[in-house]
């Protein structure tokens, strides 16, 4: 689907400015998992587009902001878009744009807020009939306008005319929502964004009052609320940056020049919002699974950290590899598993260790080297979402990576074929797809998708 929409966005772009394009910087949420990132480069690839960078989207923004200022300072990029949330520090030191720590929150933006004031809108009504997917649709329209005329209005009067229908007469919305309503609404997301912000500069090892501004960027930014709250909280007035809702590609454009040789007078020195490590056996009395950090959230990118870990027991002929992203290290499942791989050696030695190696690259893709320091018997793979490909070397033995992105489909095959309105030879139809799926050549997969998501379409919209 993404890349449907993709492909529609290059062929507007190309008829509007008469040239081919082939190449491009794609922008992802800085908080964005391994998988999420290389589902969103696959998606770019199938709309024909060659990705020579991917940055995270505060980074971005902080290019747009940056890149023609020579002062040295020191400020934070807070984009709030309409389905997650990102925070950044930025250092700007003589054309030099550094990313000195991010954080972030995958599952919050505006979209939360239109459905929070779609559901006090529907309270309102008092309409005493079910809420139906093509009414909930209706409704965050309606929330959706609301609540951007709420950031110049204290009082908006909604008087819509045939809303709804019960047996067959019309229903009419009219209520009043005011400013004070949605932003009680909307209170605790908004502190939890302004402690995000906070962690942040901790982990720069700054302090609030180093920041030279605050800047806000992304479409929903604009609610005044926001800049009333940080200014609260602060004692910092929030700059709106200029079109928040173009200072992502722009920033993203620039980068792309950068990449070209343009001469843009800065370089981007970016980082990872994250920690990546593998799960390992504790120290402790009861023995229980933990994370061991390999590369450390907020260290600049790319790089490449190696880490060793020993058997638990004599002459241990396999070693499982599990790649984690996260920062608790104390309660393993807390943290997002992004893939796994199993080291098999022939023939296993009495003290068996493993040297495993993650590297990152400029794109926030991670390869991993498993080597069995005695033997010199190794397992690398590149963890991606849609192609789990085993790269063979001199003694490879056996990869095994977990595709999330296959899993998500079956999944969602599955919540489709637990649909009552669904008709059995539908059902039947969908089944055949799910097994040919599943039983298919990476080769083959990317038809097969596009033949599910079709089927899909047409079930969900029947």
């Amino acid at each position: 689907i993404s890349s449907l929409i993709i492909k529609k966005i290059k062929t507007t772009a190309e008829q509007e400015m008469g040239i081919e394009y082939n190449r491009c910087v794609v922008t992802v949420p800085a908080y964005f998992n391994e998988n999420q990132r290389e589902a969103t480069i696959q998606a770019v690839k199938l709309a024909g587009l060659e990705v020579i960078r991917v940055i995270n989207e505060p980074t971005a923004a902080a290019i747009s902001y940056g890149v023609d200022r020579d002062e040295d300072i020191l400020y934070a990029i807070y984009d709030l878009g309409g389905g997650t949330f990102d925070i950044s520090i930025i250092e700007n030191s003589k054309g030099v744009i550094e990313v000195l720590s991010t954080t972030g929150d995958n599952q919050l933006g505006g979209d939360d807020f239109d459905q929070k004031l779609a559901q006090l809108i529907w309270d309102k009504s008092g309409f005493d009939i079910p809420l139906s997917k093509k009414l909930q649709i209706k409704l965050n329209q309606l929330a959706e306008r609301i609540k951007i005329s709420l950031s110049s209005e204290d009082n908006i009067r909604v008087d819509e005319k045939f809303f709804a229908k019960k047996d067959g007469e019309a229903l009419h919305l009219e209520i009043e929502v005011s400013k004070e309503e949605f932003e009680d609404l909307i209170k605790d997301d908004i502190e939890r964004t302004i402690d995000l912000l906070m962690e942040a500069i901790e982990e720069s090892d700054s302090d609030i009052d180093d920041l030279e501004s605050i800047i806000l960027t992304g479409g929903s930014s604009r609610i005044p609320y926001i800049t009333q709250k940080i200014l609260e909280r602060t004692d910092k007035l929030p700059v709106l940056i200029e079109d928040p809702d173009k200072s992502v590609s722009i920033g993203a454009i620039l980068q792309g020049a950068m990449i070209e040789g343009i001469d843009t007078d800065s370089i981007l020195v970016d980082i990872t919002p994250y920690s990546l490590g593998t799960s390992t056996l504790s120290h402790s009395f009861d023995r229980y699974l933990e994370l061991a950090k390999i590369i450390f959230k907020n260290t600049p990118v790319p790089t490449s950290k190696t880490s060793r870990f020993y058997a638990v027991s004599e002459y241990q002929s396999n070693f499982g590899i599990d790649i984690y992203q996260g920062e608790n290290e104390d309660d393993l499942d807390e943290n997002i598993k992004i893939g796994d791989m199993i080291l098999s050696v022939e023939d296993p030695v009495e003290d068996g260790a493993i040297d495993v190696t993650f590297s990152l690259d400029q794109n926030g893709i991670l390869s991993v080297l498993g080597t069995e320091i005695h033997t010199g018997e190794i397992i690398e793979g590149e963890f991606k979402t849609k192609i789990a490909r085993s790269t063979q070397h001199s003694r490879v033995k056996e990869m095994n990576i977990l595709n999330e992105h296959d899993q998500a489909i079956i999944i969602k095959i599955d919540k489709i074929l637990e649909g009552e309105h669904i008709l059995d030879e539908d059902k039947e139809d969908l089944k055949l797809l799910k097994d040919k799926f599943i039983s298919a050549s990476t080769e083959d997969k990317n038809s097969i998708e596009e033949e599910i998501i079709d089927t899909i379409f047409f079930l969900e919209d029947s």
